[in-house]
């Protein structure tokens, strides 16, 4: 599922001039039905190319899930502003659906979602689940 989410975002036109690394183990299983995790993976990859200046990381290994990207990230105000519905940091565009649609989907399939300043510098969120 995260390859079919990054090729479909590699078609964007901000996609096509990213560099995306998935790191996503085949035997993962994840609690959530393939339609949502479509839709969470979708919802978290999208905002990261939006913000990603070079590069996306989506990883994955027990319980959970990564999306990162080298973009300018969040404050921690800014990282629960960003998870309201309709909350829109970024006044260029969009409907603020995105990191809401996420922490939705997580909480309905059990999980949890944290937002946290990524590895290579930009957001990092991160989607877990429990044992």
């Amino acid at each position: 599922i995260a390859e079919q989410v990054v090729a479909v975002l590699e078609r964007t036109e901000k996609g096509e001039g990213l560099a995306f690394d998935v790191a996503v183990p085949d035997a993962l299983r994840l609690p959530l039905a393939a339609e949502d995790l479509t839709e969470l993976l979708g919802a978290a990859a999208e905002n990261a190319v939006r913000y990603a200046r070079r590069r996306v990381r989506i990883a994955g290994a027990e319980r959970h899930l990564t999306v990162e990207d080298d973009g300018p990230g969040l404050d921690e105000t800014a990282a629960q502003t960003a998870l309201e519905r309709g909350a829109r940091l970024d006044e260029s565009g969009g409907q603020g659906l995105g990191l809401a649609i996420v922490r939705d989907v997580a909480a309905a399939t059990g999980g949890a979602i944290a937002l946290s300043r990524a590895a290579l510098g930009g957001l990092c969120v991160t989607i877990t689940w429990p044992a």
